[in-house]
């Protein structure tokens, strides 16, 4: 998951600051080319199975991830699902179907859905303020839970704040984590503007918590998961010591080795939840059937956000709502440090794509792409709609790439969240590490997908030294949300 906007948890979406990388290699370790023994595969054509294969093969070799895992579900039943790479690079492990993945921000999903069978048991209505579950909140009584769901509190993530990196590896608890924002101003009056915040889903994980009498992972695994049988899902810690989880890794620009992990407590009910692909096909053909909340409970949280100004914003409870080919997708990515990969839903088709990895700079967008794309192939039509945009976007990455490299980025060309995160040594580091790179060979344009009412551009920059993930968000006014840079 991107837990949040400067949270590697899921897409949804990575930090918003340029990071610095080190001189670039001539590639990573080659990891293992051959797909796990144990498939499913139900109705689908040879040809088909021996594309999807070479898709997820294409995505080893061309991102910095060890292993990556997939499901495809068609009318409600799993079709294709299995496991490439490995695992463990160091106990050559192979990825399967059944490996274990921290989800990151798709954990929202679970909370908010959480919260919407808490409504349908009469417990609490989206209008209650939070103050009635947090009394001692400030402005508490102004916040109401349907503006913690969409992401319009104000309330500040508290992934961004002094001194999260350092704290992340030792226990805490979501009064602790709320304490760290809690004197802080809000920023902006709740219910009137967006802003992407981890905090919101904690605080949600209080109320569920409140409402219910019982504990989060105690309502989700008996609401939730028990009655769909998920039993390789797992809440937290626990689930994080599975013998079954696969080894999250980082690419340090010459070789992989084993990310540092959170201890997922920081998490929380905002993105500590750990699955297969296996159990994620299950979750999402239940959910569309209508066999966890009701359809009309289902329609309010896949329906976008509505500000006062009667802004539109691609985001309901706990899901992204966007278009890809045409075809309206609702998915959400997980980003947490070792784990990316993106679940994804098309309501419409009946498919559901779901792709997980272990590497955080893993981008499962132009796999679920692709496979979107093997069943239903897009027109003409379709391509340009969806490449609206596109080439004005490259100018604009080109020239803030070139700024990066010349410590010349302006804080004005920013959006004021990720101004506040631009600072003099973060440029200097940005110009010491890139400016001898030179201008990229090549500037591909590999993905792109909504976060909030920005639009996220994702490249891979070839050198004479190797690649670049290069990665900016840009909001309706051209603004910058996020500058992202790691090694491929």
């Amino acid at each position: 998951m991107s837990l949040a906007a400067g949270l590697w948890l899921g897409a949804a979406a990575p930090t918003p600051t340029p990071l610095p990388v080190p001189t670039l290699p001539a590639g990573p370790a080659a990891v293992s080319p051959a797909p796990s023994a144990s498939a499913t595969a139900r109705g689908l054509t040879t040809d088909q199975m021996t594309k999807i294969d070479q898709i997820a093969l294409d995505a080893l070799r061309d991102q910095t991830v060890p292993g990556i895992s997939l499901a495809i579900v068609r009318e409600g039943s799993v079709v294709y699902s299995r496991g490439y790479g490995y695992s463990s690079m160091e106990l050559q492990q192979t990825a399967r179907d059944a490996s274990l993945y921290e989800l990151g921000s798709i954990s929202k999903q679970f909370t908010a859905t959480a919260i919407m069978l808490l409504v349908g048991e009469g417990r609490i209505a989206l209008d209650m303020p939070l103050s009635l579950f947090v009394n001692d909140f400030p402005r508490g009584k102004d916040i109401k839970l349907r503006d913690l769901l969409t992401m319009r509190s104000g309330i500040p993530d508290y992934t961004d704040q002094p001194g999260f990196d350092a704290a992340v590896f030792t226990p805490t608890t979501p009064a602790d984590i709320i304490a760290t924002v809690k004197k802080l101003p809000l920023d902006f009056e709740p219910g009137t503007r967006w802003e992407y915040s981890n905090t919101n889903y904690v605080l949600l994980g209080i109320v569920i918590e409140k409402a219910s009498g019982q504990t989060y992972s105690n309502y989700v695994y008996q609401k939730i998961l028990r009655p769909l049988n998920m039993a390789a899902t797992q809440y937290g810690n626990v689930g994080a010591s599975s013998p079954d989880l696969a080894t999250g890794y980082s690419f340090d620009g010459a070789h992989f080795k084993p990310d540092k992990p959170w201890d997922l407590t920081w998490a929380g009910s905002a993105g500590g939840m750990v699955s297969n692909v296996l159990d994620m096909a299950v979750w999402d053909a239940a959910l569309r059937e209508g066999n966890v909340v009701t359809l009309a409970a289902l329609r309010e949280m896949w329906t976008m956000t509505t500000l006062p100004d009667g802004t539109k914003v691609p985001y309901g409870y706990g899901w992204t709502i966007e278009s890809l080919d045409g075809h309206r997708e609702i998915d959400d990515n997980a980003g947490l440090p070792g784990y990316g990969g993106r679940n994804a839903e098309f309501p419409n088709e009946h498919l559901d794509i779901v792709v997980l990895g272990n590497s955080k700079s893993f981008n499962a967008g132009p796999v679920v792409r692709r496979i979107l794309e093997l069943f239903y192939p897009p027109t003409p039509d379709q391509l340009a709609a969806q490449r609206q945009g596109d080439d004005a976007a490259l100018v604009r990455a080109r020239d803030v790439f070139k700024r990066l490299q010349s410590g010349s980025l302006d804080a004005s060309a920013l959006t004021p969240v990720a101004a506040k995160r631009l600072t003099a040594k973060l440029m200097s580091q940005a110009k010491a590490q890139l400016g001898k790179l030179g201008a990229p060979t090549k500037f591909e344009q590999t993905d792109k997908y909504s976060l909030g009412l920005e639009t996220v551009y994702s490249y891979r920059l070839t050198f004479k030294q190797g690649q670049l993930g290069f990665e900016i968000s840009l909001d309706p006014t051209g603004k910058i949300g996020e500058v992202t840079v790691v090694p491929l």
